[in-house]
């Protein structure tokens, strides 16, 4: 296994994995499909803010991936941003969403911009993201009840945060 920086070439794989998860999980909130020019335009955005996205592939597969992306579009949460993490449904449970996120939060330690992560965890069936979360340091702040509604239900959101440079 090998963890990387997207690439051009891996957005067909990646936007699979995320369109899985939209269709098939509560997991993203969204309930229409990324096409390709709106995922490749979320990437490159991503990456020209000099934001990690990686991809954890295999010799055949990417298996996995993860970002960061802003967290509100506010000036004031600047240093504030929103990861995700999605893993290709056919690897799930492999300690594939553990290792993205180790290396996630390796690279944001390095850029003075980012000053806190927040994961924002669906509560149904979130048992395993939280446990990885609270693995790479983040801690539960809370819970939004009755947040989001997809697939004719109410969900909730929990809320964790991992802060950097806490003495800036």
């Amino acid at each position: 296994m090998k963890i990387r920086t997207i690439k051009e070439e891996d957005i067909n794989s990646v936007l699979k994995i995320c369109n899985f998860h939209i269709k098939n999980s509560q997991s993203n909130f969204e309930e229409k499909n990324f096409s390709y020019k709106n995922f490749l335009d979320l990437t490159n955005k991503i990456l020209d803010s000099n934001l990690p996205f990686l991809v954890c592939e295999d010799e055949e597969n990417i298996l996995g991936f993860a970002y960061l992306k802003n967290f509100r579009n506010k000036s004031g949460y600047r240093y504030s941003f929103e990861n995700s993490i999605y893993i290709n449904n056919k690897f799930i449970g492999l300690g594939i969403g553990s290792k993205l996120l180790k290396q996630l939060v390796k690279v944001s330690s390095k850029n003075k911009k980012i000053k806190t992560i927040i994961a924002v965890i669906a509560k149904k069936n979130s048992e395993s993201s939280i446990k990885i979360h609270k693995k790479n340091g983040f801690k539960v702040v809370g819970t939004l009840k009755k947040i989001g509604f997809k697939n004719n239900q109410w969900l909730d959101t929990i809320y964790m945060q991992k802060i950097f440079h806490e003495k800036d």
